[in-house]
Parts: structure tokens; sequence; C-alpha cells
């Protein structure tokens, strides 16, 4: 029996939803598959300011807790845009397969998502630090996080 599954609703911050639509559009004729799952995903998704952004939902600078096709362990790394990928280790950018379906979804919610050809479920289990824009420039390098108020920006 083929069931079908409802897809997930997904939240996703106003800054990442515009800077994931500028990202898919330009990519698209570089990668077509990665950016048609994307564009899919952010027709779907709930829109709001960034602070009103719920704790429990994966976005872009956060990082995320998941596990793929009920394996024994769970993996964590950070959700970050393609052009911000510095650390592939620790790392996946949100032009991945597996990185589109984690944005925007819940701790607790499943999401399909085909990589190489063969079909996929991811879950989140949780949520760890995040990176806000609040004003303040974040640089992550390696080796660190370097974080500038506006005044020191200014100075």
């Amino acid at each position: 029996m083929n069931t079908q599954h409802a897809l997930p609703p997904i939240t996703l911050a106003a800054n990442d939803y515009n800077r994931l639509l500028f990202t898919a559009m330009i990519r698209h004729k570089h990668n077509r598959r990665a950016s048609n799952f994307l564009l899919k995903e952010l027709r779907r998704a709930r829109v709001c300011h960034p602070a009103a952004l719920p704790e429990d939902v994966v976005s872009t600078n956060c990082r995320v807790i998941y596990r793929i096709d009920d394996e024994p362990k769970s993996r964590a790394h950070l959700l970050v845009h393609s052009e911000d990928l510095i650390w592939p280790s620790a790392e996946i950018s949100v032009m991945t397969p597996l990185g589109t379906a984690l944005l925007g979804l819940r701790v607790g919610d499943r999401m399909s998502f085909e990589e190489d050809g063969k079909l996929h479920e991811v879950c989140v289990e949780g949520i760890g630090l995040r990176f806000l824009d609040d004003g303040s420039t974040v640089t992550r390098t390696p080796g660190g996080i370097d974080w500038a108020s506006d005044e020191r920006r200014a100075r």
C-alpha cells in the first residue's frame, strides 16, 4: 500500500525567506533540482518576523539535532546558507536536499527528501544554539565567532 503523508507545516523568518528566495533564483540554472525543491518549500512556508520565530523551529544559523531513516545515532549540524559554509563537517548547506528538508520544521516533525536517487526521511530531535540577527554583525571564521555591535562598527 502506498501511503501519502501530508507535508509538515514550515515556518521561516522573513530575513531567511528573502535571502533563500534570492539564492534559489540565482542558482536555478546551475542546480535546477535543488532550487526547485527549495522554491517549493518557500511557497508553502508561513513567514514571520525573526523575533516571532518559535524556539523549536529549524532556521538557518541554528544547530539542529536530527536523525535520518531511523539511524541508531542522532546527528547535529549548523544549518547555513551555502555561501556561508566554512566548516563542512559541522555544517549543512540549506541548498542540499537534507538542508532544505530541515528548514522550517519543528522538533518532532518528519520530512521526506531525495538524495542521490534514494528517498530518505529526516526527523528533527532538537534545536541547539541559534544565531539571530539582532543588529549585531556575527562573523563566523575558522577558530571562532566574532560579535561586533552596530556601535563598534560605527567607530
